[in-house]
């Protein structure tokens, strides 16, 4: 499927569209690009028959950004306009880390027709986020990394099961977007990463099936932040895998399918209405 462009706040961002069905928009995290998100999620989609909306946010993948122009509300806003431009109705909403901060915030702008939050960022401020000690569950010796030293750097900081096949997974589907990232871009977002519109009731009014998944280990974004905000949602399914982390899809893909398959399940039996 070739990727289209869509010019907005000083932004060139990159997109696709795969499939037909219902439409389901997927959006990473800072310093990665849709490639992660094709990873994780593709296979299963297809297979579900959805329709599926890959983008690059601004500064990340083959997107262009401004940085000057770069805030959280401004990249809900873009991500609200992407959704008017395609007439997307009661699409699904799938975010991973700041993704899933993102799809809050879109939640309060559009109509969804479900959430899936996957190691999301709940609470913006580094500091008064609740985490656990960092913890390396298995590390196989002698691992593959490549020549570039950024690569070892970056896996070892943020995996929890360093095994070959999770390495080679990360090269794929992780790496090869942080090395091609717009620094400026990244540093803006980091600089404004919190929402000033308020968006905490959006998830709550939502009333469609809402799905948070953590790893038990993630020491980026923790997961207690995610037990209290599922507490207060009364219908939000909350999965905590062990032996993981923030790269929870790559290090335990049979239980994360799992976690996935019954979200789309529960979308499906409520349909677009």
């Amino acid at each position: 499927m070739a990727s289209m462009r869509f010019a907005f706040g000083g932004h060139e961002v990159d997109y696709e569209v795969r499939g037909e069905g219902r439409p389901v928009l997927l959006v990473h995290g800072v310093t990665g690009d849709r490639r992660v998100m094709m990873a994780s999620y593709e296979a299963a989609l297809t297979a579900g028959g959805w329709r599926r909306i890959y983008l690059d946010l601004p500064g990340h993948g083959a997107s262009k950004g401004d940085w000057t122009q770069m805030s959280a509300d401004g990249l809900v806003d873009l991500l609200a306009a992407l959704c008017a431009r395609l007439e997307l109705e009661r699409p699904l909403a799938i975010g991973y880390s700041y993704g899933g901060y993102l799809v809050q915030g879109l939640a309060r702008d559009v109509a969804l027709g479900g959430a899936l939050l996957v190691c999301p960022v709940l609470e913006p401020d580094f500091g008064r986020r609740v985490v656990p000690v960092r913890h390396v569950a298995v590390r196989e010796p002698e691992l593959p990394f490549s020549d570039d030293p950024r690569e070892r750097t970056a896996f070892e900081e943020i995996a929890v099961r360093q095994t070959r096949a999770v390495l080679a997974a990360f090269q794929t589907a992780v790496h090869v977007g942080n090395v091609v990232a717009d620094q400026d871009v990244v540093g803006a977002i980091r600089y404004r990463y919190a929402m000033a519109r308020h968006h905490a009731a959006a998830l709550r009014d939502l009333e469609r099936p809402i799905s948070i998944v953590c790893g038990r280990h993630d020491h980026w974004v923790g997961f207690e932040d995610a037990m209290a905000l599922a507490r207060r949602l009364p219908d939000a399914e909350l999965t905590l895998l062990p032996g993981c982390g923030h790269l929870l899809p790559l290090e335990e893909p049979v239980a994360f399918g799992q976690a996935l398959e019954r979200w789309l399940g529960r979308c499906e039996k409520i349909g677009a209405e």
